[in-house]
């Protein structure tokens, strides 16, 4: 290669080994064109000859990206606080006009309404609380026309700080009593088979490849069974078609307290090394969609882009992963057909878990609870807090699209099941349960991969920690 094709590939965000500098490329803007349609960021000889020996090709089978954050920055003054936060009300306001856009006023047109009169309003909610005498949920509401107090003559718990809602009351002296309440929620998916074969998406997540505690049995027969070398629902593992890793790929340095003396490698790139070993040996025709989590080389804040190359770059030697943002939505398609994957490492569900009383046990239904909460809020994050965010002009948090499929990771917990017809995913993690963890009476689950059926939206899942592989209920 010369100097203007290397050039060319370091602007366009690929970064080249130095055993392919050498090379001779025949058509430069063809590999480029490879290169940029697999979303693949680092170019070494085995990637090369996977291109064009046709091991990376599966044509029927691929990945289209509709939101993906790209590393925006943000100086985060409060300019751009408020750009943020008026990014986010004007698009769940949309949302909620689509539901009902009849007689809709604003907060500052209802100060001069006569008392009595009926109220159709769309607000952000702010400094909620529960009357100590007669257990009102009293609320102001907001919009960027002013504010006006809100009385809900009964207590409820899944009314969230920031949340957008459309809010049908009457005037009564200062403030309005509350008739209902619309949540922007998610439509109703289209549950109806697709026509095509059986295809199967596997969900991974919090791998902590790294870690003294890592599972390394369940992971060697994961990946047996993945390459068709066991019999259990060898069927199954035949016509995968797509993984998705929803962060935490390793453990990291310093993510909690005294994480060191629970670290088999101690330095982060060999971590990434260790999970580019592990993860090349899953078959090139299963596409890999990789995001990030909190003990991943990227900042903490969301939205966070994808994996840094300068700790992460031996991951980019994955000739089918897809490298993606936390969070992301994309279609995963298959013959003619596309189903809707949202996916989010899950960093806000534990503030849920905190706040809301009845879904403090973090078990899987609490979780399930609070996944419905964020479909059901139109945001992954709707209170603000919940996750430390970045203020970019556009709110990537907001659920613009229903998704098919929502997954999490995160709480080391696994569970499959439907809100809506959108099939709900949490995935366990890969690690046996750490001082943190025991410290806070959290106990995982572990080596337990959730299975999808692109055809039909049917589901199971499998669990790897132990002799063999076997079935177990979501």
């Amino acid at each position: 290669m010369n100097q203007n094709q290397l050039d060319t590939l370091f602007l366009n965000g690929i970064l080249v080994d130095s055993s392919i500098k050498d090379a001779e490329v025949q058509d430069f803007e063809d590999l480029l064109t490879k290169l940029k349609e697999r979303k693949i960021s680092f170019l070494d000889s085995g990637v090369l000859n996977a291109l064009y020996d046709g091991e990376q090709s599966n044509s029927d089978c691929y990945v289209e990206v509709i939101k993906n954050y790209e590393g925006e920055t943000s100086s985060g003054k409060p300019a751009d606080w408020v750009a943020y936060f008026n990014d986010r009300f004007n698009r769940l306001r949309d949302l909620l006009l689509l539901k009902d856009n009849s007689g809709i006023t604003s907060i500052s047109n209802i100060k001069s309404m006569p008392q009595g009169a009926d109220i159709k309003t769309i607000a952000m909610l702010s400094n909620i609380s529960i009357s100590p005498i007669k257990k009102y949920t009293v609320f102001d509401m907001e919009d960027n026309t002013g504010s006006y107090r809100g009385i809900l003559t009964s207590q409820n718990s899944d009314l969230l700080a920031d949340q957008v809602v459309l809010i049908k009351g009457r005037k009564f002296k200062d403030a309005v009593f509350i008739k209902d309440i619309v949540y922007p929620d998610i439509q109703v998916r289209d549950s109806k088979p697709k026509d095509i074969e059986d295809s199967y998406v596997l969900f991974l997540s919090d791998i902590h490849v790294g870690s003294k505690l890592f599972v390394k049995d369940a992971a060697e027969l994961f990946m047996k069974w993945i390459n068709q070398e066991v019999s259990e629902y060898s069927s199954i593992a035949k016509l995968v078609k797509f993984i998705v890793i929803s962060g935490d790929l390793v453990d990291g340095i310093g993510v909690y307290p005294n994480q060191e003396k629970e670290l088999e490698i101690k330095d982060l790139r060999e971590q990434y090394e260790a999970f580019y070993k592990l993860f090349d040996r899953i078959p090139k025709n299963i596409k890999l969609l990789i995001s990030q989590g909190n003990h991943d080389a990227t900042h903490i804040a969301e939205p966070q882009p994808k994996l840094d190359p300068n700790f992460a770059s031996p991951v980019y030697k994955l000739v089918n992963a897809v490298f993606l943002s936390n969070p992301y939505q994309v279609n995963l398609v298959v013959g003619s057909s596309k189903t809707n994957l949202l996916s989010y490492h899950g960093f806000s569900i534990p503030y849920y878990a905190d706040t809301i009383s009845k879904y403090n046990k973090m078990d899987p239904q609490d979780i399930e609870e609070i996944m419905k909460l964020h479909l059901k809020s139109r945001h992954l994050a709707p209170t603000h807090g919940s996750s430390q965010v970045v203020p970019l002009k556009r709110d990537y948090l907001v659920i613009d699209e229903t998704p098919d499929i929502y997954a999490t990771g995160h709480i080391h917990k696994a569970l499959v099941s439907k809100y809506k017809e959108t099939i709900l995913i949490n995935s366990s993690c890969w690690q046996y349960q750490t001082s943190y963890q025991k410290k806070y009476g959290m106990n995982p689950d572990i080596a337990k991969v959730p299975i999808v059926n692109l055809r039909d939206k049917s589901y199971m899942m499998l669990d790897f920690l132990g002799e063999k592989v076997q079935a177990v209920k979501p």
